[in-house]
């Protein structure tokens, strides 16, 4: 028997064409089976990217079961995990010698903290750069994002709740568009994605107002004593600057960033863009253009698509590839690069899947253009991707299944 998401509709990730996020039901999600293979050409060739002509076929293998799953991240140095699930839950989750996972025992629990009113909920995890700290991103009650770091002893947050420093507190206007991802760059400082604030169309116009912390990324240093909840690191590119820009503002111009990635064999920053009513996007920010301020372009434009308030005179990071709604596609889930040689051919392509058809696809450059090509895969409702420490591949379903990436010899 088919199981019931309650969170789905969560989707945060769905596009919402008013005031209320539009559902679909798991039933509308399993229906499509077209693929798209649109291409796109990038606006500076990766010449890490391999030249994939025809990549290979994968399986998803089902690994593990959770409750309502949003968020798997690798512990430093070992190859087990940390799992966050929606209600406000970290639970130890170990790899076992055939492959499936076993979700242990509860290390943390911030339910009591934690409101899952519309999109809400842990979102977003991320080891410190030194292993010694948990970051969470999860919606406050009533409803307000809230950042927190908790110490590890010995890779456990042994104190709960207690040890909890909030770092960040960002009050939001609707329950839908909370971003939530969490990610540490080589420097150590944390990268923090912010949707729009919600709605729809963005009626706040905050995807291109640098005033008010939502619709970007936001890079902060959080190595502070308690009592100082972060500084800004030195080259924030706005820091400094006119007092129309907050300092925190890293990358603007986003509707929901929900997932993004660090590619690490060369620090190329990829971020797959949630949609309105027409185009889901990728964006691919090169290592060499890392602290530039990109405007993502967000609610000016959506995709490469000018909408109302465009202008021509702002410079706007157009989207490395996009795609359109329709055959059953409405909403895109990012997203990892592929390292390490897990998967024989897709070394440097980009990982994504969309809501509502479910397909495992991969952007390559095949040394002239960018390609999407369907894997032959497929999650129902997938939510979240995650690259282990031994560079496999998993893939989160809102349906509760935990999956793992194989060729199809393997």
């Amino acid at each position: 028997m088919q199981k019931l998401v309650p969170f789905m509709i969560l989707l945060l990730l769905l596009p919402s064409c008013g005031n209320t996020p539009e559902v679909y039901s798991p039933t509308q999600t399993s229906i499509a089976v077209a693929s798209l293979y649109a291409t796109v050409a990038p606006e500076t060739p990766q010449e890490s990217a391999t030249k994939t002509i025809k990549p290979p076929s994968l399986n998803a293998i089902r690994v593990g079961e959770a409750e309502q799953p949003m968020v798997l991240i690798s512990r430093p140095g070992r190859d087990d995990f940390f799992l966050g699930e929606r209600k406000g839950q970290i639970k130890a989750t170990k790899v076992n010698d055939d492959g499936s996972l076993t979700i242990g025992e509860t290390l943390l629990d911030l339910s009591d903290e934690v409101s899952t009113a519309g999109e809400g909920g842990l979102l977003g995890m991320a080891f410190s750069k030194d292993g010694n700290e948990i970051f969470v991103n999860y919606t406050a009650k009533p409803m307000a994002t809230r950042v927190s770091s908790f110490p590890l002893i010995n890779g456990i947050p042994s104190s709960g709740i207690k040890s909890e420093k909030k770092i960040i507190e960002i009050s939001q206007p609707y329950p839908n568009h909370n971003g939530g991802h969490l990610l540490v760059d080589d420097n150590g400082f944390l990268l923090v994605g912010m949707g729009d604030g919600g709605a729809g169309n963005d009626p706040h116009g905050h995807g291109q107002d640098t005033s008010t912390l939502h619709g970007a990324i936001l890079r902060i240093d959080s190595s502070t004593p308690i009592g100082t909840p972060y500084l800004i690191p030195s080259d924030n590119p706005f820091l400094g600057q006119s007092s129309d820009f907050l300092p925190e503002i890293f990358l603007y111009g986003l509707r929901n960033p929900w997932r993004f990635d660090f590619d690490p064999s060369n620090g190329d920053l990829w971020i797959a863009d949630v949609g309105q009513d027409s185009i889901e996007e990728i964006n691919l920010l090169k290592a060499d253009s890392y602290t530039s301020g990109s405007n993502f372009g967000w609610a000016s434009m959506e995709g490469s698509v000018k909408r109302v308030g465009f202008n021509s005179l702002i410079s706007y990071h157009e989207p490395v590839h996009e795609y359109e709604h329709g055959d059953g596609r409405c909403s895109i889930i990012g997203g990892v690069v592929v390292r390490d040689g897990n998967l024989e051919g897709l070394e440097g392509a980009f990982i994504f899947s969309d809501l509502c058809d479910g397909k495992i696809r991969a952007l390559a450059f095949n040394g002239e253009q960018w390609i999407d090509h369907d894997l032959e895969a497929f999650v129902e409702l997938p939510i979240s991707f995650t690259r282990a420490s031994d560079g496999r591949i998993y893939v989160l379903s809102a349906n509760g299944g935990i999956f793992r990436l194989e060729g199809k010899d393997e």
